[in-house]
């Protein structure tokens, strides 16, 4: 009887132990899995920085090559938007 006490102990020691290097297997995953992401994540910011400066450096490029059509499409749109508040104030 002290036989079979003593093996369940034991199955019962390698189960917990079996239990534990999967849980320690689960956290190694899910860092890996952590470090990937933030690496992507990192990655894609970096190409949005990128490609939002070369837009920007466009921009700037376009509106110091041609100022007076910079002038007039910022004029219109801000007479544009001035319109459409002044018509969304009305209302209220």
């Amino acid at each position: 009887m002290n036989e079979s006490s003593s093996s369940g102990a034991a199955n019962g020691n390698s189960a917990g132990a079996r239990a534990t290097a999967s849980a320690e297997q689960v956290k190694e995953h899910l860092r890996a899995a952590k470090d990937a992401a933030t690496d992507a994540v990192r990655d894609a910011s970096r190409e949005a920085q990128s490609w939002s400066r070369g837009r920007l450096s466009e921009l700037q490029d376009r509106v110091e090559a041609e100022p007076y059509r910079a002038a007039a499409w910022a004029l219109g749109i801000g007479f544009v938007a001035g319109v459409l508040i002044t018509a969304l104030a009305r209302r209220r």
